[in-house]
């Protein structure tokens, strides 16, 4: 009599034990929105003056960068002459482009998860009396809206406004 009730109460108890180590719940990560880099780059009416006093284009270059301190560090004709070799590994993405006075040109960047700021570089007529290098962070999974401003002899590079 009691054996029926004993197997019974067995099956009861491994049913319900076995309920117990069923599969976990997923649980979602969500996912994080991409690093977007919208940069403008301004050139002012003005820039790269010849020794008439009349602007002319100037070649820029924009540099997705693993580490800035190598773009920090180089002298302009490192950096003219011979990028690669200077920036190393810490230059992910290079671009050039040429830029008529009081031009604007905007481009849409999607840098990878190694990328941590972004360097300008202007070839400007006269190295020694300008500012040909600029660089700003870029802040991971979110839009980064930045505007390099090319300048007469300067360039500058922060949040577009």
């Amino acid at each position: 009599m009691w054996k029926p009730f004993k197997t019974g109460c067995q099956l009861g108890l491994c049913i319900a034990l076995s309920a117990c180590g069923g599969s976990k719940p997923q649980i979602q990560i969500p996912e994080l929105p991409p690093t977007v880099v919208q940069l403008t780059l301004q050139a002012d009416a003005a820039v790269n003056q010849d020794s008439r006093g009349r602007p002319t284009p100037v070649v820029v270059r924009y540099y997705l960068l693993s580490h800035p301190a190598s773009f920090e560090a180089a002298d302009f004709f490192s950096l003219f002459d011979a990028d690669e070799k200077t920036l190393g590994a810490t230059s992910v993405q290079r671009e050039e482009i040429t830029l008529r006075p009081g031009e604007s040109v905007k481009t849409i960047l999607r840098p990878g998860a190694e990328v941590k700021s972004i360097g300008v570089f202007v070839a400007y007529r006269d190295p020694n009396r300008s500012v040909w290098r600029a660089v700003a962070p870029i802040q991971r999974n979110m839009l980064n809206t930045l505007q390099a401003k090319v300048g007469r002899d300067s360039v500058s590079i922060g949040p577009q406004r």
